[in-house]
């Protein structure tokens, strides 16, 4: 079965979608979070979001950044998020977003092209496609919860 597949930018509509994507990333979020962060997202001309469409509704997104980096010359490309519906998982959806990011990425002058993906149980599939993908395994990041400080 061939699935009419329309990939484009992201919009405020999608965000119910995008609430359901995220849980399904494994990052629960509300409609209220999304919608701050989106916000944020998509006043900010470093962010991209495009999401897959399947019948009016929005089955998967990319979301990335770029930036330059300290440590070689160019700009870089970050994938923040990648996720496809769990009902859509296997139709070639995943694919289909990654090469229109890498051809979004050649357009912007971009010289490399990076993700993160948690080493859980649950992702070895998700590592299995991007190495699939031309994608080679790096390094182990690491993060931290930080507070606000507030000056008196």
């Amino acid at each position: 079965m061939s699935l009419d597949v329309n990939i484009r930018h992201s919009a405020d509509q999608d965000l119910q979608d995008m609430v359901i994507l995220m849980d399904q990333l494994g990052y629960p979020t509300t409609y209220d979070e999304m919608q701050e962060r989106y916000t944020h997202i998509a006043a900010d001309t470093h962010f991209t979001t495009l999401v897959a469409e399947v019948r009016g509704r929005v089955v998967g997104l990319i979301g990335m950044q770029t930036s330059y980096s300290y440590e070689k010359n160019g700009r870089h490309c970050r994938i923040m998020a990648l996720v496809v519906h769990e009902h859509y998982r296997g139709s070639g959806i995943g694919r289909q977003l990654l090469f229109a990011a890498e051809q979004w990425v050649a357009t912007q002058q971009v010289d490399s092209i990076s993700l993160n993906s948690g080493n859980r149980a649950d992702r070895e599939a998700a590592h299995a496609f991007y190495q699939n993908m031309g994608y080679s395994a790096g390094s182990t990041g690491f993060s931290k919860k930080t507070q606000l400080l507030q000056h008196t």
